[in-house]
């Protein structure tokens, strides 16, 4: 009787302790998203990829020999195939295996500090598409009135606490990646590149990405925090390099790289049945 009795004391308070403190971790993880901004940027993500494959239709042999109806459906199913809600749950299940209850509670300490905010909100509103009119018109204007060195400086080391440029290079590449492997899938067996050889050919490219990301991230961050005091820029530098901020960025790259390479393989299994069912039709 007292083994059984501890045996209901253990299912009654350690196994509902436990499912608290899951849904604890995921209420932060789902608020963590709700905070950070990142919802107005994964949107944006289906019409990258849309520019890309244009860019790609325009100037690859491969794809301009393709049969218009299955470059009309590869072009469909960007949408469907990147859908930001896919993306979504593929950086929060990044957010869930690598971020420990604690650094989910640090993170959201700073999101939801004033300070935390208002960068927030000012990088919100500077990723929209009418301002992006306006940050190329504020570009132009650096090369007659070009910044402090000092501000310079500063936002280069925001830039690498936040990863700034380092995610841009990331999407940069696994969005070309993406648009290789589907243009792989649109070759015979026989002459399809291994995934390596794509991945080596795609990271020659790396230099000159890098290269504009940098420059283009400087612009951004010159233009969006124009306002922004050096003593809350040091504080955003010193939360973004602490270990829970570092942790925190890098499950955000790691969940779009995770998510690009995963929607790649499936644009590039619908481009091939695309394919065998064009050539199905020419054959009949």
């Amino acid at each position: 009787m007292r083994l059984k009795t501890l045996l209901w004391a253990i299912v009654f308070f350690v196994l509902p302790g436990a499912a608290m403190a899951q849904d604890n971790k995921e209420t932060l993880i789902k608020k963590l998203y709700g905070k950070s901004g990142m919802e107005k940027q994964i949107e944006q993500m289906p019409m990258l990829m849309q520019v890309v494959f244009e860019q790609a239709v325009a100037s690859d042999d491969r794809l301009k020999a393709m049969p218009r109806s299955v470059i009309d459906e590869a072009r469909s199913s960007i949408k469907t195939v990147f859908a930001s809600e896919n993306i979504k749950n593929t950086i929060l299940g990044e957010c869930r295996e690598t971020l420990s209850h604690d650094d989910l509670k640090k993170v959201l300490y700073w999101l939801e500090s004033p300070i935390g905010r208002q960068f927030t909100q000012l990088e919100e509103v500077a990723s929209t598409p009418e301002k992006y009119i306006e940050m190329q018109q504020f570009a132009s204007q650096l090369q007659k009135s070009p910044p402090e060195p000092e501000r310079v400086k500063i936002l280069q080391q925001l830039d690498s606490a936040v990863k700034a440029t380092e995610t841009s290079v990331e999407v940069a590449m696994n969005t070309q990646l993406a648009v290789a492997i589907a243009i792989t899938a649109s070759l015979p067996k026989e002459q399809q590149p291994t995934y390596d050889k794509l991945v080596a050919a795609i990271e020659q490219n790396r230099p000159q990405i890098e290269n504009a990301a940098r420059i283009q991230t400087l612009v951004f961050a010159l233009y969006t925090y124009g306002g922004v005091t050096y003593a809350d820029l040091g504080q955003y530098i010193a939360f973004a390099s602490s270990p829970a901020g570092t942790n925190y960025h890098n499950a955000i790259i790691s969940g779009l790289k995770k998510a690009l390479l995963e929607g790649a393989f499936k644009w590039g299994e619908s481009i091939a049945d695309s394919i065998k069912q064009s050539a199905g039709k020419t054959d009949t």
